[in-house]
């Protein structure tokens, strides 16, 4: 909605313009769906043919603008793709800001899309959290989840998920959780060496 002028009806017009005219001519339309106020033209900006969108959630509201180079889109589509993107922008300013994302030091490619997956993990569960508490903002739950968890490197990470996972397991055969996990990794080196790593840890 700011100073740029497109061409539309024989004329330079802004966003401000624009939606002014669509409203005189009757244009603006409401969508059931979605419950939004919203008109839209053709106007071609910077020698390219581009479809802006202009919504309103109430008649008195203030009016946001979308423009897309697919011409052949609905309102409709077009605020479902662009609610996605925004969602995922919002992941990353989140997910950099307060979860560490992208600050692996670790020069292993997979070590890094294991340090990704299981921030967008924590991003996932903390998003559920937030759904069904009180919380206004993610960025106020990171920060009260942040007050009683540990930095955790990924291996660490990642063997609590591991014996979430067989706990969850074991209630399910009826079975004990230290004699699943004595079956499951008796044949496994790695395994083997991933606990004897983790009761260091918590010993030391």
């Amino acid at each position: 909605m700011g100073k740029t002028r497109y061409n539309v009806f024989d004329k330079s017009l802004t966003s401000r313009e624009i939606v002014d005219l669509l409203g005189r001519k009757r244009m603006t339309k409401r969508s059931k769906l979605l419950g939004y106020y919203y008109t839209q033209t053709t106007v071609e900006f910077k020698g390219v043919q581009v479809k802006l969108f202009f919504c309103k959630s109430s008649k008195k509201g203030n009016w946001n603008g979308m423009m897309t180079t697919n011409t052949e889109l609905t309102f409709e589509q077009a605020y479902k793709i662009y609610s996605t993107r925004w969602s995922v922008e919002v992941f990353f300013k989140e997910s950099k800001q307060h979860l560490g994302l992208g600050k692996c030091q670790s020069q292993d490619f997979d070590a890094q899309i294991a340090a990704t997956t299981l921030c967008m993990l924590q991003y996932n569960l903390l998003s559920v959290v937030k759904r069904f508490n009180d919380y206004e903002t993610l960025g106020e739950l990171f920060r009260a989840s942040q007050k009683d968890t540990l930095k955790l490197t990924v291996a660490e990470q990642i063997w609590l998920i591991i014996t979430e996972i067989i706990s969850e397991l074991s209630e399910i055969f009826n079975t004990d959780t230290e004699i699943l996990i004595e079956k499951l990794v008796s044949d496994n080196e790695r395994l083997i060496k991933l606990i004897n790593i983790n009761n260091l840890m918590q010993a030391g």
